[in-house]
């Protein structure tokens, strides 16, 4: 397999883990990384900004090529950054220093209501309730007994949409609104056994459109993070749209909260839903409604946005490669027949689209950049010194396009993982494949997403034909990407769906 050959760096970097096991060379010791020269008060920053900047993942992997797959930089007056770009690099870090990395950075806006105290995603390993979180979410949603029981929600809402995509044939469909909906309604269904996308929140506002707007301020790249100083003037003005965003979803989320309480001091009724999981955690004093309301937070924030963008990524990249597109969709026809429906137990008999996804996430990871920060000493990565409270950041956007493990790294392929070639999300050795990292802060909702992902894109192609809209052709499918810390795409995919189905 192309991407498991071991390569000169994998040697290298093996070789020398040994050496300096074997003569127990202090990190204090060893150089820095090396890394572009900063200037005065704005260090790099100057790469990441102006009218010819790309995206942070972009800037990095170009970085990398002139400085190595191990490298430094400091962004402004925000602390010293070191960036991981090769397979070998990012399994010393994940795998043989994944204690040492047992933090991550805190972006400012997450400071918005002192949201990132309570934060699943911002909580270091060592606090007892992000460990009580992560806990929770692996036993109630992303465990093999959890997913069996909840299997018939992702079904159901995965039919909604492809009636819904249908009932639209002939007319052009926002793509990653459409997903969306689906996402949002099947997570709210495990969290409260209730749709959600179509509700209004606090204002009046659809709690689908505030989902967007916190995620569009919450992963744009801010002044603040690399100026901390500005922080309070709040120059973009993010933090204050993101409070007033998250004081909506508290609201909703608490409203939820009180009235299942009440519900259940009356009836005693179970719903087997993950709200009735921390209400009897609450009772037992053992999470506050403060952490409650920020919990579930993090749960539609995260989930929402790694789903919906694969799904909207693999279609924009089906559309522009056609003859990828057909073979799916004959994948499809041969072995769902005349079934008006795709259901999760048939995802097993798809194994075309499975390589569509998989090869979506080597180009394209939602989250291109993996953020850790080193909370113990003497740590090294490759030879080099890594300091206490140095920021980390593994660049999946250039390991999933390493020319030295991925041949054709920036072709379309996803015949590359048919076959003895597939790789697997969890496998061990082979760090040039991680779209959902790994080690202790490895992705919670790993195996929701691996099964309503393709469960969405086949609901979308089955039995419907896609086109563009009038006047485009597949050269013209905009692949650019936002710019921001997660990969979604610059221009909202636009396709119209031409019903197949009798």
């Amino acid at each position: 397999m192309h991407y498991q050959t071991i390569t000169y760096a994998n040697i290298t970097l093996s070789l020398s883990d040994d050496l300096m096991g074997l003569f127990h060379v202090s990190s204090a010791s060893l150089p820095l990384p090396p890394g572009p020269a900063g200037l005065p008060l704005v260090g790099s920053a100057l790469h990441f900004i102006g009218p010819f900047s790309r995206s942070p993942h972009a800037v990095l992997t170009g970085l990398a090529q002139t400085y190595g797959p191990i490298m430094s930089f400091r962004p402004g007056m925000a602390g010293d950054f070191v960036v991981v770009s090769s397979p070998a690099a990012a399994r010393e870090a994940l795998a043989e220093n994944d204690a040492a990395l047992g933090a991550r950075f805190v972006p400012d806006v997450a400071h918005a209501l002192a949201h990132s105290s309570e934060s699943v995603f911002f909580l270091p390993n060592s606090s007892a309730l992000w460990r009580r979180h992560r806990a929770v979410v692996g036993a109630h949603l992303s465990s093999g007994l959890s997913l069996g029981r909840t299997s018939h929600v992702r079904d159901r809402h995965a039919r909604r949409l492809a009636e819904n995509v249908r009932a639209r044939s002939g007319t052009p469909v926002a793509v990653g609104v459409a997903v969306l909906g689906a996402v949002l309604d099947v997570v709210s269904n495990i969290a409260f056994s209730e749709d959600v996308a179509g509700a209004r929140v606090q204002g009046g506002q659809m709690f689908k459109e505030l989902i967007v707007a916190v995620l569009q301020d919450w992963t744009k790249p801010n002044v603040s993070d690399a100026f901390p100083f500005l922080a309070p003037v709040d120059l973009l003005g993010s933090r204050h749209r993101v409070s007033r965003g998250l004081m909506k979803l508290y609201k909703f989320f608490d409203d939820e909260f009180v009235e299942r309480r009440l519900l259940s001091s009356c009836d005693h009724e179970r719903h087997g839903d993950l709200l009735d999981v921390v209400l009897e955690r609450h009772a037992k004093s053992e999470l506050t409604r403060s952490e409650i309301t920020k919990f579930f937070t993090d749960i539609f924030l995260a989930s929402s946005n790694t789903s919906r963008i694969t799904v909207e990524w693999a279609m924009a990249l089906l559309l522009k490669h056609q003859d990828k597109m057909e073979k799916v969709q004959d994948e499809l026809a041969e072995n769902l027949g005349c079934k008006d429906f795709v259901e999760e137990h048939d995802l097993h008999k798809l194994p075309y689209l499975h390589a569509v996804i998989k090869e979506t996430l080597r180009l394209q990871p939602p989250a291109p950049l993996l953020p850790r920060k080193v909370v113990t000493g003497d740590m090294s990565l490759g030879g080099f010194a890594v300091p206490v409270g140095t920021y980390v950041l593994v660049n999946l956007w250039a390991i999933g396009r390493d020319p030295a493990v991925w041949p054709d790294p920036e072709v379309f392929l996803p015949e590359r993982f048919l076959g003895d070639q597939a790789a697997n999300f969890r496998g061990l050795d082979d760090f040039a494949y991680k779209p959902f990292g790994a080690g202790r802060r490895v992705c919670p909702g790993l195996d929701f997403a691996t099964r309503l992902v393709p469960l969405l894109l086949a609901s979308l192609l089955h039995r419907v034909q896609w086109r563009l809209p009038s006047g485009m052709a597949p050269e013209d499918v905009d692949l650019r990407d936002r710019g921001s810390m997660v990969l979604e795409l610059a221009t909202p995919l636009q396709a119209v769906p031409v019903s197949t189905h009798q």
